[in-house]
């Protein structure tokens, strides 16, 4: 039986490429755009449910972290 050394076998499977691997075709800008939208709709959604949960349990708005006035301006009245 002929000796066979562990680190040759690891180091020639290491070598070997796989020769039949196919790549998933990328996404088109359209794709792109829409599942950008979604991710962005998801965080927001969740960010405002988050924050109407914290608002519940607490009670009140603490003035420092009113939500922001429509149009997306932060409320100040500094």
């Amino acid at each position: 039986m002929a000796d066979i050394n562990i680190c040759d076998l690891l180091q020639s499977r290491q070598r070997a490429a796989p020769t039949s691997v196919k790549k998933a075709p990328l996404p088109d800008d359209e794709e792109l755009v829409s599942l950008s939208k979604r991710l962005v709709e998801d965080a927001v959604l969740r960010a405002v449910q988050q924050y109407m949960e914290e608002t519940q349990q607490n009670g009140s708005t603490p003035k420092d972290e009113s939500p922001p006035a429509a149009g997306g301006k932060p409320n100040s009245t500094k």
